[in-house]
């Protein structure tokens, strides 16, 4: 079965390093896809603005040429003469005139007779400039004029000078919108009055209706707003543009991703069966690492370390075969396997240093099993082994579930066994966990040892480790002590006990039987 699962894992490993560089393609090319066409959107829409803009200022300064009192008659020689000067001077505007009532009396075209109806004009804006979109001026070309009136006096604008800078984007939508009045004064493609609601106080804006990518820029000076209208099939089109370049260049890292998760998961199926085996062959052993009292630098207990020399005559480094072993299901053979060692060798230990006590790992799987109760029993049935020498660590991580943990501790405390939380302040015990879990010894993580007393973002985590242990009552051991500076650390904070290479590394039983004195360490 969990054979079974380890290959579905697998797979779906091996799916997902290939489907997620695909996906981070796709959602780049998305995402640069839809920037670019933001950005020329945008641009585009504020030159139809300026063009609008100019448009306007031109007008002004027609309407207030006009307006000057220079002795010329209205629609006089000289006044139709100044209109056609303007007319040449301003150069988007097709026909500056006057204007009486909807018609055109005069202009730079001349005198009509009985002038050229206008019609009404369709709105009027903020302004106070009355806009009239498509005039035919009667000039048998068929061309319409935007036609915008100030008091009594008009320019004609063709239309298209406001969009004929982007002829060649004819797949795109744009056009200048009277902004108060919604309708539109010029413009080619799709337009939705909608689409001026995003803008509300701001002068520029960016929607997607669904169907189209709409950029939207409001002028400061006139009551109009332009906009450009991305058709959603271009947006798909640029997507694949994008997507063809991004995808396959994304395979690359996604096969190497896939090609390394299948390694991995050969190489841990290879090393479940190489420990399987190591077990069956016994080519694992304890090491002892000696836990020293700080204040008198006696040796007052060890650590049981497991180490594995392979048929070679190669060590494998616990970091990688714990793992493993934790991974295939192998733990509680190997806490067997443990406890079956140290029912033969913790003897020879205290009688070489009377009184000690043997620290004992337990995974967390051990601490969701009562059969970890059961081998702790039987490991006190052996002579001269007392629960007073016997104490059991487990990683912070171990603790997650408190209840059913709770439950194991309680179990292995009742025999007698004392608990140590290893390895603190690395996971996510909270310290309402903590306090309800009845342990004895707190171990200080070696990273927080080693940055004590530092200006590192670390430093002051060794001292609120401290605190929490002695508020709780529990004793202290601080972990990979190397130099006197750190073990001077904590001697002087108040902890009991440290071990390190500054004091010995862990040593096989043989080495361990060797030193100078039972019960004295080397400093």
């Amino acid at each position: 079965m969990r054979k079974k699962v380890t290959t579905t894992l697998v797979l779906v490993a091996g799916l997902l390093g290939v489907a997620v560089p695909v996906l981070a393609a796709l959602y780049l090319a998305h995402r640069q896809s839809m920037d670019a066409e933001v950005r020329l959107a945008m641009t585009m829409a504020e030159e139809v603005l300026r063009r609008a803009d100019d448009v306007g200022d031109q007008a002004i300064t027609a309407y207030r040429s006009l307006a000057e009192v220079d002795g010329f008659g209205p629609c006089s020689d000289a006044d139709i003469e100044r209109m056609r000067r303007l007319e040449l001077q301003l150069s988007s505007i097709e026909v500056v005139g006057r204007v009486d009532g909807d018609r055109l009396i005069c202009s730079s075209m001349g005198l009509p007779p009985g002038g050229i109806p206008l019609g009404p004009p369709l709105w009027t804006s903020s302004l106070d400039s009355r806009i009239r979109p498509a005039v035919d001026l009667g000039l048998g070309d068929g061309n319409q004029f935007l036609v915008l009136q100030k008091a009594n006096f008009a320019v004609a604008v063709n239309p298209q000078v406001l969009l004929d800078s982007f002829e060649d984007r004819q797949d795109f939508s744009m056009g200048i919108v009277g902004y108060t009045s919604r309708k539109l004064m010029s413009g080619r493609g799709a337009f939705n009055e909608r689409w001026l609601n995003r803008l509300g106080n701001e002068h520029s804006a960016v929607l997607f209706d669904g169907n189209h990518l709409v950029a939207l820029r409001k002028s400061n000076t006139y009551d109009v707003a332009a906009f450009v209208a991305v058709p959603v099939a271009l947006l798909r089109s640029r997507l694949y543009s994008f997507a063809k370049v991004l995808v396959p260049i994304s395979l690359i890292p996604g096969a190497l991703l896939c090609f390394g998760i299948f390694r991995l998961a050969r190489h841990r199926a290879s090393l479940a069966s190489q420990l399987r085996a190591a077990l069956k062959r016994r080519e694992f052993s304890l090491h002892y690492q000696p836990i020293m009292e700080l204040a008198s630098g006696r040796i007052v207990g060890f650590e049981a370390l497991m180490r594995w020399r392979n048929r070679e005559g190669t060590r494998l480094r616990p970091d990688l075969f714990i793992p493993a072993a934790e991974d295939c299901g192998l733990i509680p053979q190997f806490t067997e396997y443990a406890l079956e060692c140290a029912t033969r060798e913790i003897p020879r230990l205290i009688a070489f240093c009377p009184g000690v006590f043997v620290s004992i790992n337990l995974a967390s799987s051990d601490l969701h099993s009562e059969r970890t109760i059961d081998l702790l029993r039987n490991l006190l049935q052996t002579p001269g082994i007392k629960p007073e020498n016997i104490v059991v660590e487990a990683t912070e991580h171990s603790f997650l579930d408190p209840q059913r943990a709770g439950l194991i501790v309680a179990g292995i405390r009742a025999l007698g066994i004392r608990v140590a939380i290893d390895d603190f302040g690395t996971g996510y015990c909270g310290l309402s966990h903590l306090t309800n879990l009845e342990t004895d010894f707190l171990k200080i993580d070696k990273v927080f040892v080693e940055a004590a007393g530092t200006e590192s973002a670390t430093g002051q985590v060794a001292l609120h480790i401290i605190r929490i242990a002695k508020t709780l009552g529990l004793k202290i051991i601080g972990e990979g002590v190397e130099n006197e500076g750190q073990a001077a650390f904590l001697r002087e904070h108040g902890v009991e006990f440290g071990q390190g290479w500054w004091f010995h590394a862990a040593m096989p039983l043989e080495k361990i039987l060797k030193l100078p004195s039972g019960n004295s360490g080397a400093g």
